[in-house]
């Protein structure tokens, strides 16, 4: 599976590279980054570099992949998004995305988001995208929304995370919907 860069006009989603390694120490050692995600904040430059494996080990199993999101004419990593538990199968896959905190509120996850979007459903031939969100996490939720995805349902202690079970909102978003609704 390749991974290409992606381009909006404003942002460009990349490949992670080991020149990332500084800048998601930086991300993910953030407790704000990582409040709502399935992994404890980074307290070692080393899990920077763990995590760059895991994320080209899951794009050569075909499992997963994973982009920095950069701002154009800049190459600076500020958040991350991707697909992963890609189901060829079923023609599906569950995305994962954050964003630094100085970028929140500023439309750049939407435009990442609905770029990854097209590429899914055009591309990658998706016909179903599925996000899993925690209840608390009102901004991600509103993000979907946004972005034509549709509430399924409220899961209970759906997953074990962080020494404990937490439940999940699931959202989802059809190609057939995708390509009714307007994205940008």
């Amino acid at each position: 599976m390749h991974l290409p860069i992606l381009s909006t006009g404003e942002l460009v989603l990349r490949p992670i590279e080991d020149k990332d390694t500084a800048a998601l120490f930086h991300h993910f050692s953030n407790d704000a980054v990582t409040k709502y995600m399935d992994i404890d904040s980074f307290s070692n430059i080393s899990e920077a570099t763990q995590i760059i494996q895991f994320f080209r080990k899951s794009l050569a199993d075909e499992e997963g992949m994973r982009w920095a999101i950069t701002i154009a004419g800049q190459d600076e990593l500020i958040g991350t998004c991707g697909y992963h538990k890609i189901n060829k199968t079923h023609f599906k896959a569950e995305i994962g995305y954050d964003l630094y905190p100085t970028f929140w509120g500023k439309g750049i996850m939407k435009e990442a988001v609905g770029c990854m979007l097209q590429y899914g459903f055009n591309e990658l031939q998706f016909n179903r995208i599925e996000a899993f969100v925690d209840p608390a996490n009102i901004a991600s939720a509103k993000l979907l929304t946004n972005l034509a995805f549709r509430y399924e349902g409220f899961l209970r202690d759906a997953f074990f995370e962080k020494n404990k079970f937490v439940d999940a909102e699931l959202y989802s978003l059809l190609r057939r919907e995708y390509t009714r609704e307007s994205i940008y």
